[in-house]
C-alpha cells in the first residue's frame, strides 16, 4: 500500500514538472516572437526615415541647378562688326536717357518716344559708318529739315575727336542723337556737349 501511493506522488510530481516545462518553453517562444515584431517593426520605421530623408534630398538638388543656370544668364553687348554690316540685332530693347525719354529698337527699326522728330516717331536705320571711333547711322526717312542720326559709342571707348573729355558713361555701351554736332555731343557739358542726353539700354 506504501508502496503504491509512493508511485502516485512521482507521478504526479512528474506531470507537475513536465508541465512547467511546457510552460517555460511557451513562454520563450512568446518572448522571442515579440522580440522579432519588435525587430521588424524597427527595421521597417527606419526604412522609412531613410526614404523620407532620400526624397526631400532629391527635391532640392534641382532647385540648385535652376538657381545656378539663372546666374549665368548675360545680356548681350552690341556687335560693332554686326551694326557696320546692316545687322542691328544687338541693338535691340529698350535704351532711356535721363530725361526719360527712350528709343525701342526693333530689328532695324527704331522707335523714339514723345513727339519724335519732325512729326515722326518710326524710323528705319540705315548708312552704318564708322567714324573717330563712333559708328554713325541714319534715320530712313530724313526727319526735314536737316536729317537726324544716332552717334553710337560702345563700351570703353571714346570719340576720338571733338572732346577733351568724355561726358558720358564709357563704363556702359551709349547712344546720342543729334542732327549736328558731331562727336564733340559726347563732351563735358561746359565743353559744349550734351552727355545728359545720353541713351543707355535698360537692364
Amino acid at each position: 500500500m506504501k508502496y503504491l501511493r509512493f508511485l502516485l506522488m512521482i507521478s504526479l510530481m512528474s506531470t507537475v514538472l513536465v508541465g512547467c516545462t511546457n510552460k517555460s518553453t511557451d513562454s520563450d517562444n512568446s518572448s522571442k516572437e515579440t522580440s522579432e515584431k519588435v525587430s521588424s517593426s524597427s527595421v521597417s520605421e527606419t526604412t522609412i526615415s531613410i526614404s523620407q530623408e532620400s526624397s526631400s534630398t532629391s527635391v532640392e538638388v534641382p532647385e540648385a541647378t535652376t538657381n545656378s543656370s539663372e546666374q549665368q544668364i548675360v545680356p548681350m553687348g552690341l556687335s560693332e562688326e554686326a551694326i557696320l554690316n546692316s545687322d542691328y540685332a544687338s541693338l535691340n530693347g529698350t535704351w532711356t536717357n535721363s530725361h526719360g525719354y527712350q528709343l525701342t529698337f526693333n530689328n532695324g527699326t527704331v522707335t523714339l518716344s514723345g513727339e519724335g522728330t519732325g512729326g515722326r516717331t518710326e524710323f528705319s536705320l540705315s548708312d552704318p559708318q564708322k567714324q573717330s571711333n563712333v559708328i554713325f547711322l541714319s534715320f530712313d526717312p530724313a526727319p526735314l529739315p536737316n536729317g537726324m542720326n544716332l552717334m553710337i559709342a560702345l563700351k570703353g571707348t571714346s570719340p576720338t575727336e571733338g572732346l577733351d573729355a568724355d561726358g558720358t558713361d564709357s563704363n556702359y555701351d551709349r547712344i546720342i542723337m543729334g542732327n549736328n554736332g558731331g562727336t564733340m555731343l559726347f563732351a563735358l557739358k561746359e565743353n559744349g556737349g550734351i552727355p545728359d542726353t545720353a541713351y543707355y539700354r535698360e537692364k
